[in-house]
């Protein structure tokens, strides 16, 4: 098991070194990002139908999915060491 530099043992360490959670962040971060790309589609076919008002509701939760996979993506940088 990986050591800590206060020499206690770090858990969810992987034999490189390289942490779980750092891997789990960037798994996180590229579904999110992915699915927000599923809001942005039915934004489009909201457009299509003359829904503007769905369509505008829509976008925003794909913004806000998109932000949220982009602050995980920073996570996954911040643990990368």
């Amino acid at each position: 098991m990986a050591r800590a530099v206060d020499g206690s043992p770090r858990p969810f360490t992987l034999r490189s070194g390289h942490s779980v959670r750092r891997y789990f962040f960037e798994v996180l971060a590229l579904a999110l990002i992915g699915g927000s790309m599923f809001f942005f589609k039915e934004s489009i076919d909201y457009l299509a139908r003359r829904d503007y008002v769905a369509s505008l509701i829509v976008m925003m939760i794909g913004l806000a999915v998109i932000t949220v996979g982009k602050e995980m993506a920073r996570l996954a940088l911040v643990q990368r060491d």
